[in-house]
């Protein structure tokens, strides 16, 4: 069975037993960020603000991988056809993976990213006197999060085409048939950590740019 899978007359629990610590660092940290979301300090409210844009990123993004290649959600990313020994959860229900996988691929470099952007929004600064608060921050985050979703989709569906027109062995141990959605899940992986990795950068520098007066982060009304 795909959705719910048995050994035996036994249904598995939804958890696989060997990913459980993984799994449940996973819940913790999610529901510390929304806790986090609601704390009257900035800085943590940066951090959480900046590790639940990203699990919300992840989970969308991961609605429509998990559809592409549902062989490609293994930890580690090995190839077992649709053998549930290295995934984390004991489904292969594509729902039930993406909001799993959508949080545990994101929230930990989410969490370093926030902690970067707290620092550069909070601590004094020579002649940047002023604080960014996570309010300012929200909008530039949601927009990064959704260009991050569209570049990622255009991407990850022109190289599933081209691969679909070019079949080609690319992937190790990956049947020819699952070649181009192995290939779509990868590019949608790889642009967002790409993306987190210099938006922060970029938002770092935007955010300089705010404290010390040259622009507005948070939009007029």
């Amino acid at each position: 069975m795909d959705s719910v899978s048995v050994r035996g007359d036994l249904p598995l629990p939804l958890i696989n037993q060997r990913y459980r610590p993984l799994v449940n660092a996973t819940l913790n940290a999610t529901g510390l960020a929304i806790i986090g979301a609601f704390i009257p300090w900035e800085p943590i409210k940066i951090v959480s603000m900046t590790v639940l844009t990203s699990i919300a990123y992840g989970i969308t993004n991961d609605m429509i991988a998990c559809r592409d290649c549902i062989e490609y959600f293994t930890v580690g990313h090995i190839y077992d056809g649709k053998n549930l020994k290295y995934r984390p959860l004991n489904t292969l229900d594509p729902n039930l993976n993406a909001l799993i996988w959508g949080a545990l691929a994101t929230w930990h470099v989410a969490c370093i990213a926030g902690v970067f952007l707290a620092v550069v929004a909070r601590i004094p600064f020579p002649k940047l006197s002023r604080k960014i608060s996570a309010a300012e921050l929200a909008p530039s985050l949601s927009i990064s999060a959704a260009l991050t979703l569209i570049t990622s989709h255009v991407m990850s569906r022109r190289a599933q085409r081209a691969m679909e027109e070019n079949p080609c062995k690319k992937y190790r141990n990956v049947p020819i048939e699952l070649q181009s959605g192995w290939e779509a899940c990868n590019i949608r992986n790889g642009i967002g950590y790409l993306a987190l990795a210099l938006g922060g950068i970029v938002l770092s520098v935007a955010i300089i740019a705010a404290r010390a007066g040259l622009i507005n982060l948070k939009p007029q009304r």
